[in-house]
């Protein structure tokens, strides 16, 4: 059984700040938490430009419908999505943010809820997903930007619009989805006409599956770039 109450070993970065600390890095890292709370505040607003100005040149970024893409090939995809009738919307819960001691890298955390409204033969309801933005973040000339973006799926649910219609579900088949987004990967195939990853990160509860594998992957990735190990950017197979 997975030790539920540490992180994977060899995942915690050495001489990363966080809490308290200089002053100068307390700056630092408000103006991190601007840039990730910008994620869900711009996209959903609509307002591209500024969602732009959250990365740099050559960033990416990991969903659960775009896979891994250029952060302007997801906006592209985003606005499509949008016009065929996707309603994807987020709630931010609180960010903490490990930098080094230079104020060049650092790595973002982002607590939120993806919540996305569904309609299903005439059942409208949203489907919300509970997961943990990280940013990927370096300051570059003197502008913090992001490198690349992932999230850890930790769990979702069925929210009926109304409750007393509620969405048809094929549980032999939404068994087959990872346990931390199920039923957002269900009803977004369902409905988006895409293929969801199996395989983003997930809880440490997610024993047995690729998905907590991956959970301890991108804290040991977090920890690379920290150290200046620079970003091996993984390609999903």
């Amino acid at each position: 059984m997975v030790d539920l109450h540490t992180l994977p070993e060899g995942s915690r970065p050495n001489g990363a700040i966080r809490n308290n600390g200089p002053d100068h890095l307390v700056i630092e890292r408000a103006k991190l938490r601007e840039l990730a709370e910008g994620w869900p505040c711009y996209r959903d607003a609509c307002e591209w430009e500024n969602f732009e100005s959250i990365f740099h040149p050559g960033a990416h970024v990991y969903t659960t419908w775009s896979g891994r893409v250029a952060y302007e090939d997801f906006i592209a995809a985003s606005k499509a999505g949008m016009d065929k009738g996707a309603f994807i919307m987020h709630r931010c819960h609180g960010t903490t943010s490990d930098i080094n001691p230079a104020a060049t890298l650092a790595v973002t955390k982002l607590k939120a809820t993806i919540t996305q409204r569904f309609v299903v033969d005439g059942v409208e309801f949203d489907v919300e997903a509970d997961c943990r933005f990280c940013f990927f973040f370096e300051k570059v000339d003197g502008r913090w930007g992001a490198r690349l973006v992932r999230h850890w799926y930790e769990k979702d649910k069925i929210i009926p619009v109304n409750p007393s219609r509620v969405p048809k579900v094929d549980e032999e088949k939404a068994q087959t989805y990872p346990p931390g987004y199920r039923y957002l990967a269900y009803f977004q195939e369902l409905t988006m006409g895409v293929k969801v990853l199996m395989d983003m990160p997930g809880h440490r509860r997610h024993v047995g599956t690729q998905n907590l594998e991956k959970h301890d992957f991108l804290y040991r990735q977090a920890k690379s770039w920290l150290e200046g190990n620079g970003l091996d950017i993984e390609v999903p197979k």
